[in-house]
């Protein structure tokens, strides 16, 4: 693969630079800049197919890279020191990154990922959702891996998670998507959003989805679809708390 560096600082460009030459020989750098201007014309120049790109540069920061283009077909790899809530949105959005200061574990992770998205030509969609979840208080949106590349759903429209081994079904109202990951992961990326709730083992809720709160038979969430999701016994306490002490 080709690729070009993006970064204002030469010191991470050099640093980018020797850990790619040591362990990625298969990768070519073309060229090396230190902002968005001089990264369109080397983009337009090498055609490359992967782009590590610094986002806090002078005059244009890295998302304005985009602005040049108007079907990209690099794949990239931002570098960053955004704050966790903003890496959430850079997972969801299955955008990859580097986190500030880099390493070689950092950086090797990030391109054995994105080597796999090479071709698939959705950079512009995965970045612009990557804007949307950045510019808000929640996360908006979340790119569900599929066979054939990503589908981006509003994490709104979602009603619950449900785990399936070692992947899980997101259910909206009127489908429903098998994915190759874990629920632990959607839990995990969903942690510090008040909108979602773990009820069980196998099931994430959107709570705000939730139509009835039955406690008759066991403790049961009902949503709009018809269809119901249990809470765990030992849930039930945690999860009357959660939503304010609903009684039932």
């Amino acid at each position: 693969m080709n690729c070009i560096i993006v970064d204002d600082e030469e010191s991470a460009r050099t640093i980018l630079r020797k850990i790619i030459a040591e362990n990625y020989p298969g990768i070519i750098i073309c060229d090396e800049v230190g902002d968005v201007a001089s990264a369109v014309k080397s983009i337009n120049k090498y055609k490359p197919d992967l782009v590590f790109l610094d986002i806090e540069m002078p005059n244009q920061n890295g998302f304005a890279l985009f602005n040049y283009f108007d079907n990209p077909t690099f794949e990239t790899i931002f570098c960053t020191a955004y704050s966790e809530y903003a890496l959430k949105a850079f997972e969801v959005s299955a955008v990859d990154y580097i986190l500030k200061p880099v390493s070689i574990s950092k950086i090797l992770l990030a391109i054995e990922k994105t080597v796999k998205l090479v071709g698939q030509n959705q950079i512009i969609t995965r970045v612009n959702t990557l804007k949307e979840n950045l510019q808000s208080a929640n996360l908006q949106k979340i790119a569900l891996p599929m066979n054939d590349g990503l589908v981006f759903v509003k994490l709104e429209d979602v009603l619950y998670f449900e785990a399936d081994g070692s992947y899980t079904s997101v259910v909206l109202k009127g489908s429903k998507t098998l994915v190759s990951k874990k629920i632990k992961e959607f839990d995990e990326l969903l942690s510090n959003d008040n909108r979602f709730f773990r009820t069980h083992r196998s099931y994430l809720v959107n709570v705000l989805q939730i139509k009835k709160y039955s406690k008759k038979e066991g403790a049961l969430l009902e949503f709009d679809n018809g269809e119901q999701v249990a809470v765990a016994r030992e849930k039930i306490k945690e999860f009357d708390e959660f939503i304010g002490g609903l009684k039932v």
